[in-house]
């Protein structure tokens, strides 16, 4: 590691003489400025290499410029959130009835995430774009997103898409058919750079939006849900993502149901859900698509989706709140892959219809892998 630092300063002689350097005598400043053009694995090698990078590299400021050297500054809580992170005052708090010694912004995973609170446009394009005629049919499952496209299939359409008006902020569409088709995103909020104390005292408003359209010669409907959860392996239950019928107030689930009329107005429409009012304890973001045109044509004449993003907005000014529990709390937060209880005889009370293409893949192959095991 040390050799590969060292030949960035400068060339080796043209006999190749080994060249020998003494890193006490190069200043810290220097191996910054290599440090913040180097990628991410060979920053987190430098990490491990001696105690003075560790050191260099573990500073919040450090972690600040690289975030500017990257060109990704809006990664960054803002400065005056990172001021009152430093100096523990935050708005709320005058009585200090919340214990705010621990409040600090992991710079280092924000910046390396490459997310934070920037906002999040799920990574699924170019699977689209490496598909046959830009159409996933069947499943298709990553750690960030599941496709589930029965039928033709879900197609990635240029511009507006075939029978729709064009928008100058739509470059790409995603059109369904005639089976229900569903587009699910999986979002770790911690794993994304979100502290789990801003999640929990902070409650910053979650927005996920995304423009909407449909072809003006067939009716279609669509279906757009976002639910937060405790842990990546909650089962979702049924369509809009209602987790179980004891949600009442709805504070951490949200959806949007539309359905379009044959040769009504296509004209593209935003289509947001905000959280702002949810409980603590909050790690994981679920986000449902699920769309079919309603007249069972072949090919795509369905509704469209473009532009689908995740943004998590601090507030203004910097205020933290206390920890709020959370009265809709049920047994599939705490055990979310639990087996449902035998009744009388042997039924389950409560029979839950687990669709697996709504829940996150690595759970999905887990399930899959056991039914192998059991057909074995």
């Amino acid at each position: 590691m040390l050799n590969t630092i060292f030949s960035l300063f400068q060339k080796r002689p043209s006999n190749n003489t080994p060249m020998i350097m003494d890193a006490e005598n190069i200043s810290n400043e220097c191996f910054e400025q290599i440090f913040h053009r180097l990628d991410k694995q060979s920053l987190v090698n430098c990490i491990l290499t001696c105690h003075r990078f560790e050191q260099l590299i573990s500073s919040c400021a450090f972690w600040v410029e690289h975030a500017r050297v990257q060109g990704i500054p809006d990664v960054l809580p803002s400065l005056d959130w990172r001021r009152a992170s430093n100096n523990k005052k935050f708005g709320g708090n005058g009585n200090n009835e919340i214990d705010v010694s621990t409040f600090n912004f992991d710079m280092k995973r924000i910046v390396l995430s490459g997310r934070g609170y920037s906002p999040i446009t799920p990574l699924f394009v170019s699977h689209f774009e490496a598909a046959r005629d830009h159409t996933i049919r069947g499943v298709l499952r990553s750690d960030d997103f599941s496709i589930r496209g029965p039928a033709d299939g879900i197609k990635m359409e240029i511009d507006g898409g075939h029978g729709c008006k064009s928008h100058p902020d739509v470059s790409n569409c995603f059109a369904f058919s005639f089976n229900a088709g569903t587009i699910s995103i999986f979002i770790d909020l911690i794993h994304s750079g979100i502290d789990a104390w801003v999640l929990d005292h902070v409650r910053p408003k979650i927005r996920i939006s995304q423009k909407v359209n449909h072809r003006h010669d067939c009716s279609a409907r669509l279906s757009f849900a976002a639910q937060l959860n405790y842990n990546e392996t909650q089962w979702i239950q049924e369509i809009g993502m209602r987790q179980t019928t004891e949600n009442i107030n709805q504070k951490r689930f949200k959806s949007i149901h539309r359905t379009w009329e044959q040769w009504t107005e296509n004209n593209w429409e935003d289509f947001v859900i905000e959280f702002d009012d949810y409980p603590s304890g909050m790690r994981h973001l679920t986000v449902l698509n699920e769309g079919q045109d309603g007249m069972f044509w072949a090919g795509f004449f369905g509704p469209k989706i473009a532009n689908i993003q995740v943004q998590v907005i601090m507030p203004e000014t910097p205020v933290v709140r206390s920890f709020e529990v959370d009265t809709e709390r049920c047994r599939e937060d705490d055990n979310p892959n639990v087996e449902e209880e035998p009744g009388r005889f042997g039924v389950p009370l409560f029979i839950r219809h687990r669709r697996m293409w709504a829940v996150p893949p690595a759970v999905a192959r887990q399930a899959e892998d056991n039914d192998d095991e059991e057909d074995d």
